[in-house]
C-alpha cells in the first residue's frame, strides 16, 4: 500500500526512521521500546502504511511523558499515515504547549492560580514592550 506524504517530501517511514537514528535504535531496539516487531518497523520504515494500533504504540514510545505529548503525537501520525485529514493550526496544541498542559494537569488549584497570575503577568509584560 502506497504511503501518505505530509509536507515536502515527509512520509510516515521517513519520520520513524529520523525517530530511530536519532535515538540510535536498531530495528530491534526500535521493536523493543514499541512493543511492536522488528519486521513492522522494517516495514513502516520501508513505506508500509501502519495499522492505527501501530500508531498507538509508536505515540506511546516516542510521544513524551505527557498524554498531551502522546495525543499530539497520535494525531500527527494518524494524519501522516492518511488515516485523519491535517487540522487547521490553531486546533492543535503545539509541543512546547502539550508540555504545559501536561505539567499543569498535576497542578491542584492553589498552583492553578499562582500559574494564572503569572501567566496574566506575563502577557502584560509582552505587550508593554
Amino acid at each position: 500500500m502506497a504511503e501518505q506524504s505530509k509536507g515536502p517530501g515527509q512520509t510516515f517511514g521517513g519520520w520513524l526512521e529520523e525517530k530511530c537514528q536519532k535515538g540510535g535504535l536498531s530495528l530491534r531496539q526500535a521493536a523493543q521500546k514499541t512493543g511492536l516487531s522488528h519486521t513492522t518497523i522494517a516495514d513502516i520504515i520501508k513505506g508500509k502504511k501502519p495499522a492505527p494500533e501501530t500508531i498507538k504504540n509508536l505515540a506511546a514510545a516516542f510521544g513524551g511523558n505527557g498524554d498531551h505529548q502522546r495525543q499530539a503525537l497520535e494525531d500527527k501520525l494518524l494524519t501522516l499515515a492518511g488515516y485523519r485529514s491535517e487540522r487547521p493550526p490553531e486546533d492543535e496544541p503545539s509541543e512546547p504547549m502539550a508540555r504545559l498542559l501536561d505539567t499543569l494537569s498535576q497542578f491542584d488549584e492553589p498552583q492553578l492560580k499562582i500559574m494564572s497570575r503569572f501567566a496574566d503577568f506575563i502577557a502584560g509584560m509582552r505587550v508593554k514592550q
